[in-house]
């Protein structure tokens, strides 16, 4: 199959693209961005549908580009070659590698879905670094399933993507209102742990049972009010300087890895 060029600033398939920056036309369309090499491995591996691969060879770093585009030939996936102008146009960061697509989201049920081991509730995370820092750390401490509640930040903003380096493909991430998210958790006979720095109770030393879910607020406002009333414990990260307000993707890095090792 031939690969289709774009040079043109004023290319329709490009304006779409550029279009796609704004969350109201990501949700309408259902479609989203992936930028970079290594999130492009993670979503290549994933069961997401992809519709586009963008590539620009001119900003290629390294050899290993062209396995990965051959991973996606494979797959029989649409490739375009774009200049480095229109590359450079589209792309969302300062150095861009040239390894962009297009794919298609997903919105996930969670009554669809059989529950089971920790899972991590983002409360109103604002920020989409954060949100996909916290998406890393929890792939990282196999915490496979997060319930973005009351959600301020599209999941699948691009910047979300690249800070979770890809790792939003390989989990399983829900967009809940907090009432029904509770009731859900309530009815599995989830423990509802929340992170509260005005606890007296650490988290150090806590033992969660197999089935939890561990709530993290966001920086300004700390967890929702539904979330403390119907928490089975609210911990405190302990701290040597009596900070009390960390960064919201840091509180749940600590909060992931002590309930982690601590677990049944």
């Amino acid at each position: 199959m031939k690969t289709k060029k774009i040079t043109s600033l004023n290319n329709p398939e490009l304006k779409f693209l550029i279009s796609l920056k704004k969350n109201k036309l990501r949700r309408n369309e259902n479609k989203s961005i992936a930028e970079g090499y290594r999130e492009n491995v993670q979503l290549i591996g994933s069961n997401y549908e992809i519709d586009t691969l963008y590539i620009c060879s001119e900003l290629f770093v390294g050899n290993n580009n062209f396995e990965l585009i051959d991973q996606f030939k494979i797959k029989q996936i649409r490739i375009v070659e774009l200049s480095k102008k229109v590359f450079d146009s589209l792309s969302y960061r300062d150095k861009p590698d040239g390894i962009l697509s297009l794919f298609i989201t997903k919105k996930l049920t969670i009554e669809n879905f059989n529950l089971s081991g920790p899972i991590l509730v983002a409360d109103s995370i604002e920020k989409p670094g954060n949100l996909g820092t916290m998406i890393r750390t929890a792939r990282a401490f196999n915490y496979l399933n997060i319930i973005a509640a009351n959600g301020v930040t599209d999941i699948y903003n691009p910047n979300v993507i690249r800070s979770s380096i890809g790792h939003i493909f390989n989990i399983n991430i829900f967009s809940e209102d907090s009432q029904e998210a509770v009731s859900i958790l309530k009815n599995l006979n989830y423990d509802i742990i929340s992170l509260d720095p005005y606890s007296k109770k650490s988290i150090k030393s806590y033992k969660p049972k197999k089935n939890y879910a561990l709530v993290v607020g966001s920086e300004q406002y700390g967890i929702s009010d539904i979330w403390k009333k119907n928490s089975s414990e609210l911990l405190m990260i302990d701290s040597i300087n009596q900070v009390d307000s960390l960064n919201a993707s840091g509180a749940a890095a600590i909060g992931m890895w002590e309930l982690y090792k601590n677990h049944e």
